[in-house]
């Protein structure tokens, strides 16, 4: 097996492993007595704990090699999930979480290994073939997770096996190559996690923001959205539909399956765009249909509603995920496009880190109404992208 293959089957484990447990880690959670603001408050550190350690990581991958970096991470973290599952104090997996946050860079660094081992004409295709296998392992993870989770100590026997297939990856990790050379070489890791933490902080500051500025809130807006959403989700399936852990997980699959599906198709959605140069139009269509999916998966009778209503909630995720960084891209005129996506990273990661706090602070006084959250950034979006396409037509 190739390099780049073993690193697509890496990918896909991982994921597989974080799909067991991400669909059972609120509830349990909540079965310890937290409330839902302290939900909020553990899934924002351990957003903003990943967004600090990513530079420290990615220096010292560059200090040491990818690969030896790769195995510490993924061993570190089969020793975490495996201790995941047997504290009984909010503490002791907030503290376990903290940990994880630190070094779960697994997919991180799978594409930083894909890019030192082929040509950059693979690398799109690399990635994408590896972004594909990856959703296949969140498709599977859940399902396999929901289920597990329906016997006594559920969640206990899914951290060991979300453990489990982390020491297969370290094992599988074994074929990939050593490094001949070190591409990126610092005297230190200090002075690697230094030039890092420069990088991503010129990175954000030689953006021209004035130029940029739509695309950046356009980028902001989706992520608030999807993260109100989605870290809300397995509490709202459970209150308002009555859904059991196993059939959460069954959701969760589904509708990564049709994301999945979209993304395959995506090139005969945009073609039915071919005018819209800039984007805005089918920005402003799709974060529509964004909006109107929330509000009525909020006012959805019944779990039959509900699901159909995932349909045009995942097209419209992934069309406005790829068409607001395409826009972006087109905007930069090819110039500084590593920083613009460096900085785009960082936007979403700050909306990431934000949402998951101020929802848990709405759910605990506005109960599942906090859906609704997730309309607010959506119309605005769409308010955005639906002016700006209008004053291009004008000019």
């Amino acid at each position: 097996m190739g390099p780049i293959n073993i690193l697509h089957l890496v990918s896909f484990l991982d994921l597989l492993a974080v799909g067991l447990t991400y669909p059972l880690f609120s509830t349990h959670l909540k079965d310890l007595g937290a409330s839902k603001f302290t939900i909020g408050i553990l899934s924002s550190t351990y957003a903003g704990i990943q967004v600090l350690a990513g530079p420290i990581i990615g220096s010292w991958s560059d200090v040491r090699d990818r690969k030896s970096v790769l195995q510490i991470t993924v061993i570190l973290c089969a020793i975490l999930y495996g201790l995941l599952g047997i504290p009984k104090s909010i503490i002791g997996i907030f503290l376990i979480r903290f940990c994880l946050g630190m070094c779960k860079h697994t997919q991180t660094l799978t594409k930083a290994i894909i890019t030192d081992v082929i040509t950059p004409k693979e690398r799109s295709a690399a990635f994408g073939k590896s972004t594909a296998w990856g959703n296949l392992g969140f498709i599977i993870g859940p399902l396999i997770g929901g289920y597990l989770s329906e016997y006594p100590n559920g969640f206990m026997y899914v951290c060991l096996i979300t453990s489990g297939l982390f020491i297969l990856n370290l094992g599988i990790t074994v074929n990939l190559p050593e490094e001949p050379t070190k591409k990126h070489k610092y005297d230190s890791l200090l002075t690697g996690i230094k030039t890092e933490f420069k990088k991503s902080l010129r990175e954000l500051i030689e953006v021209d923001w004035k130029a940029h500025w739509v695309s950046f809130l356009l980028r902001f807006l989706f992520g608030l959205c999807s993260s109100a959403y989605f870290s809300n989700q397995v509490l709202y399936l459970k209150e308002k539909h009555g859904l059991s852990q196993k059939h959460i997980g069954y959701t969760i699959s589904i509708y990564s399956s049709i994301g999945m599906i979209v993304a395959l198709y995506l090139e005969k959605i945009n073609s039915f765009y071919k005018n819209d140069r800039t984007g805005y139009q089918q920005l402003f269509h799709f974060f529509a249909i964004f909006a109107l999916s929330f509000y009525f998966i909020y006012v959805s009778p019944n779990l039959f509603t509900y699901m159909l209503c995932l349909i045009p909630l995942a097209i419209s995720s992934i069309v406005i995920r790829v068409i607001s960084m395409d826009l972006l891209m087109k905007e930069s005129n090819g110039v500084k496009r590593g920083s613009l996506s460096g900085a785009s990273n960082s936007i979403m990661s700050i909306a990431r880190f934000v949402s998951p706090l101020f929802s848990g602070i709405m759910v605990d006084f506005f109960g599942q109404s906090v859906i609704l959250m997730s309309v607010l950034p959506a119309t605005l979006g769409m308010g955005l992208s639906w002016y700006f396409n209008l004053k291009r037509k004008i000019h």
